[in-house]
């Protein structure tokens, strides 16, 4: 893991779970219980499209190309 992948891992951490849990307890503490929970559910969900977007979308999970089984494999 270079550099770059460090202070994007560090920065998606910090935005998609430090904050909006900080947000929430925020909210909270001030009387809007469902405006901390939204905005909570926000940034977490977010968050997972992010780490979805940067890391699991580029990954190549085929299977290995010419390796199939015939569909009469029941013999």
């Amino acid at each position: 893991m270079n550099t770059r992948d460090t202070v994007i891992l560090v920065l998606t951490v910090l935005a998609a779970i430090i904050l909006p849990g900080l947000a929430n307890w925020g909210f909270s503490t001030l009387g809007f219980p469902w405006v901390g929970s939204a905005v909570w559910a926000l940034g977490y969900g977010l968050g997972v499209v992010f780490i979805w977007y940067e890391w699991v979308r580029p990954l190549d999970i085929t299977g290995p190309e010419g390796v199939g089984g015939s569909e009469d494999s029941s013999e």
